[in-house]
């Protein structure tokens, strides 16, 4: 199956991708593809069937898009910072890091906009 997103509308949503990254971002979307699909069989116990089931359909492309951007965003070079923290002079910034390990995963609004709950 196609993915559900493609590189253009994950642009769309989230700005430019890099040339030397847009292979990545294209890998995470078919992977988050395939996470959707897990989770609709999971949640039905069948197979997804294109067509069938309007709701899931309508919020594919977004989500799909959103759970790569929770990944492709993540820090790279320090893999499992949760946190880093500058200081120059009197000054000091922290940041916490969302996703330090750069996992995909359907949130509960997500799933939710997916049909996936209830």
């Amino acid at each position: 199956m196609e993915p559900f997103a493609t590189l253009d509308d994950y642009q769309a949503r989230y700005g430019a991708v890099p040339e030397a990254d847009s292979g990545r971002v294209e890998a995470l979307l078919s992977d988050a593809t395939a996470m959707l699909l897990s989770a609709y069989l999971d949640r039905y116990s069948v197979e997804y069937p294109e067509g069938d089931h309007p709701e899931f359909e309508r919020s594919a492309k977004a989500v799909t898009c959103a759970v790569v951007s929770r990944a492709f965003n993540s820090p790279m070079g320090m893999p499992g910072a949760t946190q880093l923290s500058q200081g120059a002079g009197s000054y000091t910034a922290s940041v916490t890091f969302a996703n330090p390990t750069a996992e995909m995963w359907l949130s509960r609004n997500d799933r939710k906009r997916l049909g996936l709950t209830g």
